[in-house]
């Protein structure tokens, strides 16, 4: 896989949670905080057949599939800590 830096790639991605069924060491569904209000989302690589799906997907824009239990597990993290409200 290619990665060309461009500028965009002056931000600092600090760990956020991962899909809470994986070992310590699997690769994972993962989010990532940065420092410029975004998010990075490591997960699977999907082909064109997904892609022609989207809608207005740029050139420079890319997707990936990220599981439900990834995202609950986000969202349950996300509310928490920055609403104090626990999901359970």
């Amino acid at each position: 896989m290619d990665y060309t830096p461009t500028q965009d790639d002056n931000l600092t991605a600090t760990f956020f949670i991962k899909d809470p069924d994986s070992g310590a060491l699997e690769h994972c569904e993962t989010f990532y905080e940065t420092d410029r209000d975004s998010w990075i989302v490591q997960g699977k690589h999907r082909g064109s057949a997904v892609a022609a799906q989207l809608v207005s997907l740029a050139e420079d824009e890319t997707f990936l599939e990220v599981s439900n239990r990834t995202v609950d597990a986000f969202v349950r993290k996300y509310v928490k800590e920055n609403h104090g409200v626990d999901l359970g």
